[in-house]
């Protein structure tokens, strides 16, 4: 109407701050969905891909629990022994090393596990878990990394008394000391903490190659 007053511009940018952002209100592409953050358990692997000849930066997430006796990697149980298995996790590449670009996908990573029992005394229920990694392919392509995370679980009665996370050269790793034929191989397509796997340990660990401290 001619003449009629204009509303403030104060109530103006109010009124389009309530409207639902409709598509007539959305200008460029949208955002991809987030995806879920990593949980609590998760420990991060920096490795090396090598790609038509361009070395890649990557970071691999992977979810290591311990539960009434059992490990689990990615919820998928993993018994003494070293294990190797294929399983989707969370990835983690530079896009641009000197931006720091990074992102986030989901892949398909063959990975190295040792589980190693030790009691911590004769006719004690104190026990000591310990786990290490080796991360050999994500998505097909060969991986590469200097430091191994190790997982110390101490458990009494199969509670968890205390965890912690140590980084260590590869070369000093027991893991690094086992070769790779003794490994149980192992494919996890639909498994879930409902199926239990019991895998042989490696002659290795059967002959007592490992000692407590």
């Amino acid at each position: 109407m001619e003449g009629a007053a204009r509303a403030p511009l104060a109530l103006r940018l109010l009124f389009f701050a309530a409207l639902p952002a409709t598509g007539w209100l959305t200008t460029g592409t949208p955002e991809p969905p987030l995806l879920p953050p990593a949980p609590k358990d998760s420990i991060r692997i920096n490795v090396t891909t090598l790609e038509d000849g361009e070395v890649s930066k990557e970071q691999v997430v992977l979810n290591i629990t311990y539960e009434s006796g059992q490990v689990y990697v990615n919820d998928f149980p993993v018994n003494s022994g070293v294990t190797r298995i294929s399983c989707q996790t969370l990835i983690v590449k530079n896009e641009n090393l000197e931006n720091l670009e990074k992102k986030e996908y989901f892949g398909i990573v063959t990975v190295r596990i040792l589980v190693h029992e030790w009691p911590m005394t004769s006719g004690s229920s104190l026990q000591l878990i310990v786990i290490q990694e080796e991360i050999v392919e994500i998505d097909g392509k060969q991986a590469q990394q200097k430091d191994v995370t190790e997982i110390d679980i101490l458990v009494k009665n199969q509670g968890i008394v205390r965890r912690s996370n140590y980084t260590l050269p590869l070369e000093e790793s027991m893991l690094y000391s086992i070769s790779r034929d003794s490994d149980i191989l192992f494919t996890l397509p639909n498994l879930s903490k409902k199926v239990l796997v019991h895998c042989r340990p490696p002659a290795s660990i059967l002959s007592g190659m490992w000692k407590p401290l």
